[in-house]
């Protein structure tokens, strides 16, 4: 009896998937050419990811496109729309539409993003979350998803580059199983920096970030 115990304690062991503890980040690999990481979050079963990248770009021109909400249709992944509903110095709070591939239902998010630039260090940073308004608009298409946490850093190095950092825990709610979520959010760290660098090359440097380089 002690036997069978013992070897269905095992089997049990082995059939459950790994995890990482919350403060640990695990590497994903290099997904074109972006360096990613994930983590696991507690209470949650859906991961946290990281991306990494250094750029032959500017932090002027990514400035320039990270800032202006009329950009974010050139390079947020799965953008359908958005309305912004409060504008700040350094703050936004807005609402984002995101299509989704059939049967699944879009999905969107009242979002605040706070920027914080640190002229000293030469660094951008800007940290998004989910935010309750009234007066969001109400998209009977959509599933109301929610944003845990986004973070973004953007550092200028010497010689004209810039290093990107992105990182994300999000809940699309509805439906989902967590692992299609996971699987899904694995490439989102390298397609938002790809897409954020591919079309800031397209701008001239932002003026208040033109002359972080030298």
């Amino acid at each position: 009896m002690k036997r069978w115990i013992l070897l269905w304690s095992l089997l049990f062991t082995l059939l459950i998937p790994s995890t990482v503890t919350a403060d640990e980040w695990e590497s994903v690999g290099d997904i074109d050419g972006v360096k990613v990481w994930k983590k696991s979050v507690d209470g949650s079963n859906l991961m946290a990811f990281r991306g990494v990248v250094t750029a032959n770009i500017s932090i002027g021109q990514i400035m320039t496109v990270f800032l202006d909400h009329r950009q974010r249709k050139n390079w947020v992944a799965k953008y359908a729309d958005d309305k912004n509903l409060e504008k700040g110095k350094n703050y936004q709070e807005y609402w984002i539409h995101f299509k989704a591939p059939f049967p699944v239902s879009d999905r969107d998010y009242v979002l605040r993003s706070d920027g914080h630039p640190d002229r000293d260090k030469r660094t951008y940073t800007c940290k998004i979350k989910s935010v309750n308004r009234k007066d969001a608009p109400k998209n009977d298409c959509c599933v109301r998803a929610q944003l845990n946490g986004t973070y973004y850093r953007f550092e200028a190095l010497p010689g004209g580059r810039t290093r990107l950092t992105v990182e994300v825990h999000t809940d699309p709610r509805g439906m989902l199983p967590g692992w299609l979520v996971n699987m899904i959010q694995k490439k989102w760290p390298s397609d938002t920096l790809n897409a954020l660098v591919r079309e800031a090359k397209k701008h001239k440097p932002h003026p208040d970030y033109a002359d972080w380089h030298s």
